[in-house]
């Protein structure tokens, strides 16, 4: 049987970039960039429509597939797992729920909302108090984020926000389910349910910050889906 096709969806202010820590011990990594969301669009919506994009990047229609994702790229590869029927998903820094990320978040979403773009130095400025709160990481990984979240439109994170809280989350995942989170992740705290790798010293990008240690157990769900 075929090696199963590694499909990753970044987290929300970042692109496919996110993943060059994996681009090595995995040559053949599918990523996609965001597509625009339509007004009023729900998560789940949302999440179909990428799921038809991801859909034409296989190989053939019944390759193998293992379908995961960081933050709210987890989110919407859990809920795209009905529609692509993976082998297994993975998922980084992730909530099955809305209730399982920080409330903090909830109330920053639900500001941001109403708030008028910001332009040049103050976008900058939130963009990188945003990174500075996901949990420790090393200096070229802090500006390796910032890089990405700099060059997200505001538009799409206000979307964003009120899709994830609007989101009536998933009580299980279709598939086999293995989640890896970071022991220090101030974003998502680590939860309580289901099989969990603990990434420890890591925050809420431990595919980032711990790349190596991600990377092995990205193998091992690779190797046995």
């Amino acid at each position: 049987m075929s090696e199963p096709v590694l499909v990753l969806l970044p987290g929300l202010g970042a692109d496919v970039r996110l993943f060059d820590p994996q681009c090595a011990d995995f040559p053949d990594l599918i990523s996609t960039a965001w597509i625009d969301p339509e007004r009023n669009e729900t998560l789940a919506e949302y999440a179909a429509r990428m799921a038809e994009r991801i859909r034409s990047s296989f190989p053939s229609e019944n390759w193998p597939l293992v379908l995961g994702g960081v933050s709210f790229g987890g989110m919407l590869a859990a809920q795209m797992a009905p529609l692509l029927k993976p082998d297994a998903v993975v998922l980084i820094g992730n909530a099955l729920s809305p209730k399982e990320i920080a409330t903090s978040l909830k109330w920053m979403a639900m500001a941001g909302r109403w708030m008028p773009a910001p332009v040049g130095q103050n976008a900058k400025f939130m963009g990188r108090t945003f990174i500075r709160r996901l949990g420790p990481m090393k200096r070229e990984h802090r500006l390796f984020l910032e890089s990405m979240i700099d060059a997200v439109p505001f538009s799409f994170l206000q979307w964003a926000g009120q899709a994830i809280f609007g989101w009536e989350g998933l009580s299980k995942v279709d598939g086999k389910l293995v989640r890896v989170h970071g022991e220090l992740d101030r974003i998502i705290p680590f939860p309580r349910a289901g099989l969990v790798h603990k990434i420890m010293g890591a925050g809420h990008v431990p595919n980032v910050s711990h790349a190596e240690e991600v990377n092995r157990h990205l193998k091992a769900v690779v190797r046995n889906a």
